[in-house]
């Protein structure tokens, strides 16, 4: 048994020690961007200043569309200077942005949409080169697990984020301290990133920092059309993004508290007992991700990448037409644990697929373009999303239940299955 475990959870980190360092980075910063995006912006714009759905979706679309941007020329960038300075700087230059949000007057609020777009600097400065320092530093056979590792890191830190942020408020009462803490993690994130990874410079050099890495550098092993990851990938990104603006208050309104569903959409985010519950229930849905994002990268890896992203599409879709139909949070816990573990056994399939696309040489490029298709699925998606919100809130999980069937359809007739050793 204690061997299963050990296979299951911990070898991966003894054979590639600098992918734990990458998760600690990976946790600290998105953390910070979920705390901002998901909980802190919501609730105090909605919350507090009543601003609308389509105003909420502006700001996180000057955020997604600075960052989608930037994507492909920090990513391609990084695979000429390292991936290191990028991964340290991005979360630095942007820290004290969100101290800055939580002191402007309300009147001014509006000075948040420049500040967003830095922030979109900084991300696409950090995440593009982080998960193609994965793919450099894993070998092929090993990584599904390993963007696993990272993306059960990525998603169980929303969770995090969100328990965090609803303890901030309820400890402090006041919706502006998950603000403060934002800034704590990025700085974290960008210290982490220069004290524990190796100080080497192109990424054909990070295997000589690396125990266990290929020697030998990856050749180009694409299955798909660049064209086809494209089509994929912002589908993905439509269906899943145009939900973290407004889960919060949703389930705040609609599951924890429906009472405080009329009226204004975001009446009742009051600072009490209930808005403590709603984030202890978010941060629940989290726990499978925690104990079964790595198992799942493991089968992914054995039963074939494109078929664990075949399943996971189907599966979440399925959920996501159930959703609405949610009245009590016993059933919209099941349904967002079955939409979790749909999530978690295809996404770092996805990425290891993507990461094969170039050779390591130019992983960071493909990378970056891979990661602007999907921005620009994430900047269109808050802006769908806040017109559905103002429609209807419960519109937003059948918009998104929509596209994911899409994108389940064209990867059932086009991802082929692949030999697995």
């Amino acid at each position: 048994m204690s061997g299963l475990v050990d296979r299951a959870y911990f070898a991966l980190f003894r054979q590639y020690p600098h992918l734990l360092r990458l998760a600690i980075i990976t946790g600290a910063g998105q953390i910070a961007f979920a705390l901002l995006n998901v909980y802190a912006l919501p609730v105090y714009l909605i919350g507090d200043l009543r601003v609308t759905g389509k105003a909420l979706g502006a700001v996180s679309a000057t955020f997604l569309l600075c960052e989608t941007a930037l994507k492909f020329p920090l990513g391609r960038l990084s695979d000429r200077l390292g991936r290191k300075p990028f991964v340290v700087l991005g979360p630095l230059l942007i820290c004290l942005n969100p101290s800055i949000m939580a002191q402007l007057p309300a009147r001014l609020w509006a000075l948040i949409f420049p500040l967003r777009a830095l922030d979109g600097a900084g991300a696409a400065a950090l995440w593009p080169p982080l998960f193609a320092m994965v793919g450099d530093l894993v070998r092929d056979r090993s990584r599904a697990a390993a963007m696993s590792v990272i993306n059960t890191i990525y998603v169980g830190a929303i969770g995090a984020a969100v328990a965090l942020g609803a303890l901030a408020v309820y400890v402090t009462h006041t919706n502006r301290a998950p603000f403060y803490l934002v800034t704590g993690l990025l700085v974290l994130s960008s210290a982490t990133g220069y004290f524990g990874l190796p100080r080497v410079g192109p990424p054909e050099r990070a295997f000589e920092e690396s125990p266990g890495a290929d020697p030998d550098p990856d050749p180009p092993t694409a299955r798909y059309s660049l064209t086809l990851v494209l089509v994929i990938s912002v589908l993905m990104t439509l269906g899943v993004l145009m939900l973290p603006n407004f889960l919060i208050v949703y389930v705040h309104t609609q599951i924890v508290n429906p009472m405080a569903g009329s009226g204004h959409p975001g009446a009742g985010m009051d600072l009490g007992r209930s808005s403590l519950y709603t984030g202890i229930l978010i941060a629940v849905l989290a726990v499978p991700v925690l104990l079964l994002g790595l198992p799942l990268g493991h089968a992914a890896d054995r039963w074939g990448k494109s078929l664990a992203v075949r399943l996971s599409f189907a599966i979440s879709a399925a959920a996501m037409w159930l959703v609405p139909s949610c009245r009590t949070i016993p059933t919209f816990a099941g349904i967002g644990i079955v939409l979790i573990l749909g999530h978690i056994l295809g996404t770092p399939a996805w990425l290891a697929l993507v990461s094969g696309l170039a050779p390591r040489s130019r992983r960071g490029g493909v990378m970056g373009v891979v990661a602007t298709a999907e921005g620009v699925g994430a900047v269109i998606a808050p802006l769908i999303g806040g017109w559905l919100w103002d429609i209807r809130p419960a519109y937003i999980f059948y918009g998104s239940a929509a596209l994911l069937s899409l994108g389940a359809i064209v990867a059932a007739y086009t991802l082929r299955a692949e030999e697995v050793s």
